[in-house]
C-alpha cells in the first residue's frame, strides 16, 4: 500500500507526495513538525500540514530569494533574515562576495534543531562566523531594532504562509512592512515571497499594494519551484535605491537555477501576474 502526503492548496485543490516514510515528527511551541522521505525530492520539512522544503528543488527557492536581491545591491554588507530556520537561504546568502554579518532571526528552535539533523545541506553554513542566530519572534525583532542604530542592507523574510493563527501571519501587514522600512539603510532592500499566484492570489495583491505605498520601488518576480502549488512562485521586493531587475554584481561558484539572464528574465511579468496587482498601483518592472 503507498503513502501519499496530501496537502490543501487552497478550498478547491489538493497537492499530493507519495512518500516511503515518515523519518521524524514532533510537536514545538510553535507548530507541528514532520520530516518525511518523498520518492521524488528526497527529505522534506512540513510544517502544520504544509510542504515547506524538499533537497530535491529547494535550491531554485533559495537562490532566487538570496540572489536576486543581494547581486542587484552594491554593497549588502550586512543582512537580516527573519524566519529561514531550515538554513538553505543562509547558506546562500553567505555565499555573496562582501557580506559581513548575516543575523537570522528564527521564532522555532525545534525547526534549527530537526534541519541541523536532517538537512546537512541545507544547514552547511550554520557553522559560519558571520551568522547569528537569534530565536525571537521576527516582528517582534524589528520593532526593538527600530530603535537601535543597526541597520541593514538587505532584510530577506522567508516565512511560512500568512495563513490562519500560525506564526507567519503577522509578516504579511502593513505594520510590519513598516518597521521593515524603518530597519534597512538608505539604499536598502527587501523581499518576501508572495505565494502562488493561482492559489493564494489575494497575497500577491496585498504585499504590492502595501510595499508600493511604502517603498518608492516595488517589484515583483517570480519562479518556477516544483513543490509549491501551481509550480509558479512569486516574490515581491520593496526598494530603497536599487532596481532589482539587473544584477549589478557577480556570484564566484557554480548555482543550479540562478544564472544572470535567469535573474533579468525573473521580472517579465506574465499578463495573469500583472492583473492580479491592483491597476492602481505603478509596480517598477524595468
Amino acid at each position: 500500500m503507498s503513502l501519499w502526503f496530501v496537502e490543501s492548496a487552497s478550498s478547491a485543490h489538493k497537492l499530493e507526495w507519495k512518500i516511503t516514510r515518515e523519518v521524524y515528527s514532533t510537536r514545538s511551541p510553535f507548530q507541528y513538525v514532520q520530516v518525511v522521505e518523498t520518492e521524488q525530492f528526497g527529505l522534506a520539512l512540513i510544517l502544520d500540514g504544509i510542504m515547506q522544503t524538499t533537497v530535491g528543488d529547494e535550491f531554485i527557492y533559495h537562490e532566487m530569494l538570496a540572489l536576486v536581491p543581494l547581486l542587484s545591491h552594491p554593497a549588502p554588507r550586512n543582512v537580516l533574515i527573519i524566519g529561514g530556520g531550515d538554513g538553505g537561504l543562509s547558506r546562500e546568502v553567505l555565499r555573496v562576495s562582501g557580506v559581513q554579518r548575516v543575523v537570522m532571526v528564527e521564532i522555532d528552535a525545534v525547526v534549527v534543531d530537526v534541519a541541523k539533523r536532517f538537512f546537512p545541506h541545507h544547514t552547511a553554513s550554520m557553522h559560519d562566523p558571520r551568522l547569528h542566530v537569534v530565536f525571537d519572534d521576527g516582528a517582534a525583532f524589528l520593532k526593538s531594532q527600530a530603535e537601535s542604530t543597526e541597520k541593514f542592507d538587505v532584510i530577506l523574510v522567508d516565512s511560512t504562509d500568512p495563513e490562519g493563527d500560525g506564526p507567519g501571519k503577522f509578516l504579511y501587514t502593513s505594520e510590519f512592512h513598516a518597521d521593515v522600512r524603518r530597519v534597512l539603510n538608505p539604499g536598502g532592500v527587501y523581499v518576501q515571497h508572495t505565494g502562488a499566484p493561482f492559489h493564494n492570489p489575494e497575497v500577491l495583491g496585498m504585499v504590492t499594494e502595501d510595499v508600493s505605498k511604502k517603498f518608492p520601488v516595488c517589484q515583483t518576480y517570480w519562479a518556477t519551484v516544483p513543490t509549491y502549488p501551481g509550480g509558479i512562485f512569486t516574490f515581491t521586493a520593496g526598494s530603497l535605491g536599487p532596481n532589482l531587475s539587473q544584477p549589478i554584481r557577480t556570484l564566484q561558484g557554480e548555482t543550479q537555477w540562478y544564472t544572470p539572464d535567469i535573474h533579468r528574465l525573473a521580472f517579465a511579468l506574465p499578463p495573469y501576474i500583472e492583473h492580479l496587482i491592483r491597476s492602481d498601483i505603478q509596480i517598477s518592472r524595468h
